[in-house]
C-alpha cells in the first residue's frame, strides 16, 4: 500500500533535531499554518528520551494528544557519534586474498606533514578481525579466481564463535560484478544469521579499493547502533501508543525511512546538520536571495555550508575522524565553536576557545549543572548580551555570578585582565575561528564572501553573525524566524531523496549516448523498485542525473550535471563545456584541447513532499517604529553601551532601524552591532545591513 495519500493528508508534522546541548523540537500545523516550536535538555546517554521527550513537550504546549502527530522526521549525531568515540560495535573485515592490510596502508599520506609523531587514526578493524577469502576477479567482472565457499563458511563459523556483531564485505573489483559478495552473504545467512552483513556492492559502487572499503567498514561498525537506536524510539513511540512511522534525516539533505536508515547508517553521519542548510535553502528562496553561506552555532559546533544561484553544495567524498566516507552529503564544513566551547590558556599563554565543549553534561557554568570551565555562553552573558532572567524565554534560569567567578579566574586573572576584557577576549577568539572557516568555504573554493549574505542559525549564532560578516565585509546577515530551532524546522522542508551511482569509465568523445541512456536507465529503474518498497513512488517525483568527470590522467574529479531525457552527442558536447567552466571557476584555468572522461555516473532520485509555508508579517502602520521593550548595558567595541532590546514576536516589516540592539525570542537572541541597520521583511526574517562599518567589535 502506498503511502501517498497519507503523506499529503497531513495536519501535524513534527521535526526534532538533537544536539550537543539541546534537542529542537518544532510542530507544524499544516491546517493552521501555524508553527510552534520547544526545547528539551539533550540526554547523550540514551539520546532516545529527548526524542519522546520532546514530541510529548510540543504536543502540551500545542494543547493535542501526542497521538495526533502524523508525521515525524529526525536528525540524529547518534552515527557520528559512535564514529568520533570508537563507540561502534566489533566488527570483522572479509577482503580478496593479499588485500588485508589496506585499511592501514590507506593513502600513504601524511595527515601533517611536518609532524614526526603524528598518528592516524586507527582502523576501526584491528589486524585480527580482517581475514582474506580467496577469490579474484579483474576490473571487467571477469573471474580469474572462484569464491572459496568452503573458506567462507569457516570464517563465519570462527566469527560467529568470537561473537562479533558487524561483518564488512569488501572485494577487488566488486562494484564491477557481486556475484562473490552476494555469495558470502548468502553463506553468512546460513551459517551466522544472526550478524549484520554489509556488502561493498551494496554500500558503493565505486572503484577505489581504499575508498570503498572504508565507507562499508563505517556503515557495518555503525549500523546496529543506528539499529538499535531506531528501534528504542519506535519501541517507547508504541508504548505510548503514538503509531506514527519514523523518518530519518540523511547526510545528503533528503529523508528516508527508519528501516532504510538501519540498513545505510552511513548515510546519516551529517544528519543534524544537513536539515538546516535545507531548511535556509527554502528560506532564501522565499526571500529571493540566490547566494548565501549559512552559518550554523549551536552549543558544540560551527556548520558552516555555502548555497550558490539557489543550490546546495554536495560532495560526494569526506572525511569523518580521518576515515574516508564516500556518500552524497551536503559540504559541511565543521569546526569546534559553539556556545559550550570551552575557553583556555595554552602552554604560551596565549588565550584559546574549543574545540573541546562542556556539551549538555555538564554544560556552560552558567546553567548551574556543573559546569566549571568558562565557555563563549559564559562570555556572552558576562558581557550583557544574554538577559538571566530571559534565557529559553524563561524556561532555564542562568546564574551571572557563576559565569563570572569562572571567567575572573580562569582567564582574567592568569592574563591580567579586567573581567570584562577577558569575556570580550573570548568573544574575539572564536569569532577568529569562525571567520578563517568561513574563508575555507567560500573564498578557498573561488567564491567571494562579498557577493553573498550570511544567514545564521542555531541557539548561540545570531549574537555572533553580525560580527563574522563586519569581518569578511559581506553586505547582509539574515536571521530567519526560528533559528534556534532551524535545522529541526528544515528537516520538515526536506524530500524522500535517494542517491545512486555507478562506475562508468569512459572517454567522452568516444561513448555512444545510447550506452549512457541505457546506463542512466537501470539507475532510475533501480530508484523506482527502491521508491515503491519505501511507498513514497505515489509522489511527485524528480530524477536528477550528474556525472563525475576529470581531464584524461587526473587523479580527481568534478560532478558535472547531466540533462534529463534521451542524450545526443550534442548534450554530451553541452556537459563537456560545463566541465571546462566549472574547472576553471574552480582551479583558474581549463583545457579544453584535452580529453575528458567520465567516471561515475550519480542518479538523485527525489520524491517531493509538501513544504510548510511561513506566513507573510503584514507591515506596521504608518509611521511605525519598533519600541524596544528596556535597555541593557551591554559591553560592545571595548565598552559599555545601554543598547535597546526588542521583542521580536512584536515587531513588524518597517524602515531599517540603527544599532546597537538586541533582539530577543525563545530561541535565540540577535545583536546588531553599532553602525549596523536592521529591519524585518514580509517573511519574517531579520536582515541586518553592514553598510555603515565601524571599527569592528
Amino acid at each position: 500500500m502506498d503511502r501517498t495519500e497519507s503523506l499529503t493528508g497531513l495536519r501535524y508534522r513534527v521535526g526534532i533535531d538533537t544536539g550537543g546541548t539541546f534537542t529542537d523540537v518544532v510542530l507544524i500545523d499544516d491546517l493552521e499554518q501555524r508553527i510552534h516550536i520547544t526545547k528539551v535538555a539533550s540526554t547523550p546517554a540514551n539520546p532516545a528520551l529527548a526524542v519522546v521527550g520532546g514530541i510529548d513537550k510540543i504536543a502540551g504546549l500545542v494543547g493535542i494528544d501526542p497521538r495526533e502527530v502524523d508525521f515525524l522526521v529526525h536528525g540524529t549525531t547518534v552515527a557520528t557519534n559512535a564514529l568520533l568515540e570508537y563507540k561502534g560495535v566489533a566488527t570483522a573485515l572479509l577482503v580478496t586474498e593479499g588485500f588485508k592490510d589496506i585499511l592501514s596502508i590507506a593513502r600513504q599520506t601524511r595527515p601533517k606533514l611536518y609532524d614526526w609523531f603524528v598518528r592516524r587514526p586507527e582502523p576501526l578493524v584491528p589486524r585480527r578481525m580482517r581475514f582474506e577469502v580467496a577469490e579474484r576477479m579483474d576490473h571487467t567482472g571477469l573471474v580469474l579466481t572462484p569464491l572459496d565457499e568452503a573458506q567462507v563458511e569457516g570464517i563465519a563459523s570462527l566469527l560467529r564463535d568470537r561473537g562479533v556483531t558487524s561483518v564488512a564485505v569488501c572485494l577487488l573489483h566488486s562494484y564491477a560484478e557481486s556475484g562473490h559478495e552476494k555469495k558470502i552473504g548468502q553463506i553468512f545467512a546460513r551459517v551466522f544469521p544472526e550478524a549484520k552483513v554489509c556488502l561493498s556492492s551494496d554500500v558503493l559502487r565505486e572503484t577505489r579499493e581504499y575508498e570503498r572499503m572504508s565507507t562499508t567498514v563505517i556503515n557495518a561498525y555503525v549500523m546496529p547502533i543506528i539499529e538499535g537506536y531506531l528501534e528504542h524510539i519506535r519501541r517507547r513511540l508504541a508504548e505510548q501508543e503514538i503509531r506514527v512511522e519514523l523518518n530519518v534525516m540523511q547526510s545528503n539533505g533528503g529523508i528516508m525511512t527508519a528501516e532504510t536508515a538501519a540498513q545505510k547508517s552511513v548515510n546519516t553521519i551529517l544528519s543534524g546538520p544537513a536539515g538546516g542548510v535545507i531548511g535556509c535553502q527554502a528560506t532564501a528562496a522565499q526571500a529571493g536571495i540566490e547566494n548565501c553561506i549559512t552559518v550554523d552555532m549551536g552549543g558544540t559546533s560551527f556548520d558552516i555550508s555555502l548555497i550558490h544561484q539557489g543550490q546546495v553544495s554536495f560532495k560526494n567524498e569526506s572525511e569523518i575522524a580521518g576515515h574516508p566516507v564516500n556518500a552524497p552529503m551536503i559540504d559541511i564544513h565543521t569546526i569546534g565553536a559553539g556556545g559550550g566551547s570551552i575557553a583556555w590558556i595554552d602552554s604560551g599563554g596565549a588565550l584559546r576557545v574549543g574545540p573541546q565543549s562542556a556539551g549538555a553534561d555538564p554544560g556552560p557554568v552558567c546553567y548551574g549543572l556543573g559546569g566549571r570551565e568558562p565557555t563563549v555562553t559564559d562570555a556572552n552573558l558576562v558581557l550583557g548580551r544574554l538577559d538571566p532572567d530571559y534565557y529559553l524565554g524563561g524556561e532555564l534560569k542562568v546564574d551571572r555570578e557563576g559565569a563570572e567567578r569562572v571567567i575572573r579566574e580562569r582567564i582574567a586573572g592568569p592574563l591580567g585582565l579586567t573581567l570584562e576584557e577577558a569575556a570580550w577576549g573570548i568573544i574575539r577568539v572564536v569569532n577568529a575561528s569562525m571567520v578563517r572557516g568561513i574563508r575555507t568555504v567560500s573564498v578557498e573554493r573561488g567564491h567571494d564572501p562579498r557577493r553573498f549574505s550570511i544567514m545564521s542559525f542555531g541557539g548561540a549564532g545570531s549574537l555572533h553573525a553580525a560580527d563574522l560578516a563586519r569581518e569578511l565585509d559581506v553586505p547582509e546577515v539574515i536571521i530567519p524566524l526560528y533559528p534556534g530551532v532551524a535545522s529541526a524546522l528544515g528537516l520538515l522542508t526536506a524530500d524522500f531523496r535517494y542517491d545512486y551511482s555507478l562506475t562508468f569509465q569512459a572517454q567522452v568523445s568516444r561513448v555512444e549516448p545510447e550506452e549512457l541512456n541505457r546506463a542512466f536507465g537501470e539507475l532510475e529503474a533501480e530508484a523506482r523498485e527502491q521508491m515503491g518498497k519505501e511507498k513514497v513512488s505515489g509522489l511527485k517525483l524528480l530524477f536528477l542525473r550528474t556525472a563525475d568527470m576529470c581531464y584524461r590522467g587526473q587523479a580527481y574529479h568534478l560532478n558535472v550535471p547531466f540533462p534529463s531525457g534521451l542524450l545526443t552527442r550534442a548534450s554530451l558536447e553541452a556537459v563537456t563545456a560545463d566541465f571546462h567552466a566549472q574547472h576553471k571557476a574552480l582551479y583558474g584555468f581549463d583545457r579544453p584541447a584535452q580529453p575528458t572522461e567520465l567516471i561515475y555516473l550519480r542518479l538523485s532520485a527525489v520524491a517531493l513532499m509538501n513544504k510548510p509555508a511561513i506566513p507573510r508579517l503584514e507591515p506596521g502602520p504608518a509611521g511605525y517604529w519598533p519600541e524596544p521593550r528596556e535597555t541593557r548595558r551591554v559591553f560592545l567595541g571595548g565598552q559599555w553601551r545601554e543598547v535597546p532590546v526588542f521583542a521580536r514576536q512584536e515587531l513588524r516589516p518597517a524602515q531599517p532601524v540603527p544599532g546597537p540592539a538586541l533582539i530577543e525570542q525563545f530561541d535565540t537572541t540577535t545583536l546588531v552591532g553599532p553602525g549596523q541597520t536592521w529591519r524585518v521583511d514580509e517573511h519574517q526574517n531579520i536582515r541586518i545591513s553592514l553598510a555603515g562599518l565601524e571599527s569592528k567589535a
